[in-house]
């Protein structure tokens, strides 16, 4: 059990308080072990109902026609992290089907994401809206809040059945979405690199890895705030996580 900011609790893993003989350990182990498998296979298929839900949504009138980019090209229940950004870039993930790839954004972010010693297998890859939005000259520009509003509901399964025990939002649009989905009160310029209990989970708040993003984070800072995500996820896994962990 750990204490965190707020005086939330967030609980990672399981403890035992008592002693076990060897054949009931065993016994234990193979029950958690069965337990897990049904857990896992249940999550995939809830998140293949997921994608196929994505796939026909027709909420947003401006996105009739676009790509829906949910698959399992964002990665899969069970990741050690999810990244939440804004929204999928024309050039980007829109065009390539994977998130954050294909421009500069999904450039520098392979690069941070390796800092934290982290590979795309092993975490969800997400964005706040899951179709690219375009203004009348065919630019990107950012999701309206009804659009927002209404993929708030397929952002709030994706949490649900990834399980990720480290909610990672990049820019400030992503920390708003998720706000809409649990009251958290944080603003990212205060909260950048604070690790957060939140609905079970730690909530991390960064900054996008696009290019106009480093005028207020310059990605010599990005890249120490991955190393410390890198550290902190290890020491999660390790039940070494102390609530002033220095970030």
């Amino acid at each position: 059990m750990i204490q965190g900011r707020h005086g939330d609790v967030l609980v990672i893993g399981n403890a035992s308080a008592g002693v076990t003989t060897p054949v009931e350990g065993n016994a234990a182990a193979e029950s958690a072990r069965t337990r897990g498998s049904s857990v896992t296979a249940t999550r995939k298929i809830a998140f293949s109902q997921l994608c196929a839900d994505a796939v026909a949504c027709q909420r947003c009138p401006a996105m009739i026609g676009r790509s829906r980019l949910l698959s399992p090209a964002n990665g899969g229940p069970g990741a050690r992290v999810i990244f939440i950004g804004e929204a999928p870039g024309r050039l980007g993930g829109d065009r390539t089907g994977v998130p954050f790839s294909g421009d500069q954004s999904g450039r520098n972010f392979e690069r941070l994401l390796a800092l934290a010693g982290l590979t795309r297998m092993e975490v969800f890859i997400t964005n706040a809206v899951l179709c690219n939005p375009r203004d009348a000259q065919g630019r990107n520009r950012g999701p309206s809040r009804r659009e927002l509003a209404a993929c708030g509901e397929l952002l709030g399964r994706q949490l649900a059945v990834v399980g990720a025990p480290v909610v990672v939002t990049l820019g400030a649009v992503a920390l708003r979405a998720v706000g809409a989905l649990a009251a958290h009160g944080l603003q990212l310029r205060e909260a950048v690199g604070q690790p957060v209990p939140w609905q079970g989970r730690l909530l991390l708040p960064l900054y996008h890895p696009g290019l106009r993003a480093q005028l207020h984070r310059p990605f010599a800072l990005q890249r120490d705030d991955f190393l410390a995500l890198g550290q902190l996820v290890q020491s999660l896994e390790e039940g070494t996580f102390a609530p002033n962990h220095a970030f």
